[in-house]
């Protein structure tokens, strides 16, 4: 399974001080030891948009196109796991432009123009690429190979693989602080800085089977988490991702820099596995283990308490101020694809897929897409009109001081004037559930 070890210094989900209650910190960013705690949702809250709709709107999209479209990536996903068997020479990947499913074809290869043919009888159209999908993902498993071997402080600079089918491109995406080096020219892959930083994310994999009904004290995905250390001096702010069985278990996918906290004999975050609440005052609901966690993907399971089982036994995204909108199955991201996230620090928001780490979508596990989370949306949903697509992990809303936009009005504007725009980045539910066999999103 190919994913980059990400060990990061920043978290969006805020680390605080527990014991000290006073003013909230800025934008829930990762404090020096001794910040104060702040345990105010209101206050803490952000919300760029309380309704689907809203955020749709923002990028141009209805709920009936984000319904459309959501369609249109299955098939494609479909197309893509078919054509990578079928036509390993000429199949370059898929795209959605606009309204239009595309697959990209290497022209002039062996069985290309049946390749065309068959995406054409699929309603697709087709666009040239210089390189088969499969030579592409093996120079992106060779850049992992690469990450995987720098020494500690050069590997935590490395983010993402982005792999470009219409270019034939695979880039090496790393954060702003020059700590990773160049890759090796003979890797075939090119270099590029996004200046990501720690977003907290959630997911599972499997069919979802919905109540009818929820309990007026639900815990959905987007729901905001206290995370509490073990040596219960600091905590976490984080989202809940998707609810889930694993094992008999009703556990929650979320992001394991939620449960990371800082080794004061280094000064590094690590996993530590800390215990779940609403907030500083409220019973436990369930905790972290160091068998379910797993820092280089950013992914981990929340082991729930079984008295809170009722609780957790749904598949629904929390709606601020209207009935949480209930998701069903998962999907695999596709570039150019409208995603939406849900974090309970900003509410929704959406935009395109611009790079994936894969050109076969089945082997996605990291999705970019172009849209705005910030502290405290870590562990967050992403999804697809119902169907689970990802969990929130990193963002690159952070001004040059390594410090988090308060809001998203902010995060574009300074993003705008360094030449950027809002992007977050996913951990796909197939990196997710290949990471924890067994694993299905939706507690029924």
């Amino acid at each position: 399974m190919r994913h980059l070890p990400r060990r990061r210094k920043w978290s969006i989900g805020a680390v605080i001080a527990v014991i000290v209650v006073a003013a909230p910190i800025a934008a829930q960013a990762q404090p020096r030891d001794g910040a104060p705690a702040v345990d105010d949702s209101r206050a803490m809250a952000a919300i760029e948009h309380e309704s689907l709709e809203d955020a749709l709107a923002e990028v141009g999209t209805t709920p009936a196109d984000f319904r459309t479209q959501s369609v249109l990536a299955d098939r494609l996903a479909d197309a893509s796991d078919d054509y990578t068997v079928r036509f390993p020479e000429a199949f370059a990947g898929v795209r959605i432009v606009g309204a239009a499913g595309q697959v990209a074809v290497v022209r002039g290869a062996d069985q290309a123009e049946m390749l065309i043919a068959d995406a054409r009888s699929r309603g697709f159209t087709a666009f040239s690429a210089p390189t088969p999908a499969r030579q592409l993902d093996q120079t992106a498993e060779r850049a992992q190979d690469w990450a995987d071997s720098l020494p500690p402080g050069q590997r935590d600079g490395v983010t993402a693989i982005d792999v470009d089918p219409s270019t034939g491109d695979v880039t090496v995406v790393v954060e702003d602080s020059g700590t990773a080096p160049r890759p090796p020219a003979d890797l075939g892959a090119g270099v590029r800085t996004a200046g990501l930083r720690p977003a907290q994310g959630s997911l599972g994999s499997g069919t979802a089977t919905l109540p009818d009904t929820l309990l007026p004290n639900s815990m959905v995905g987007g729901t905001r988490m206290y995370v509490l250390s073990p040596s219960r001096t600091v905590a976490n702010w984080c989202s809940l991702g998707f609810n889930g069985i694993r094992d008999g278990r009703v556990v929650n996918i979320t992001a394991a820099h939620c449960s990371s906290f800082t080794d004061q004999a280094t000064g590094q975050s690590v996993f530590r596995p800390g215990t779940v609440s609403e907030n500083a005052g409220s019973p436990r609901l369930g905790a972290f283990t160091s068998a379910e966690a797993d820092e280089a993907l950013d992914a981990a399971l929340i082991t729930i308490d079984p008295e809170d089982y009722p609780r957790f036994q749904n598949s629904h995204v929390l709606a601020d101020g209207a009935r949480p909108l209930p998701l069903s199955g998962t999907q695999s991201p596709v570039r150019g694809q409208v995603l939406c996230k849900y974090g309970q620090r900003t509410g929704y928001t959406c935009g395109r897929v611009s790079a994936i780490d894969s050109a076969s979508t089945g082997g996605v596990r990291n999705v970019t897409i172009e849209l705005c989370a910030i502290a405290g949306d870590s562990g967050g949903v992403v999804f697809s009109d119902t169907r689970a697509v990802a969990v929130t992990s990193l963002s690159n809303a952070f001004d040059t001081n390594d410090q988090p936009y308060a809001d998203c009005t902010v995060a574009r504007t300074e993003l705008a004037r360094r030449g950027a725009v809002p992007l977050m980045l996913g951990v796909t539910v197939g990196a997710i559930s290949a990471r924890f066999p067994g694993l299905e999103v939706g507690a029924s």
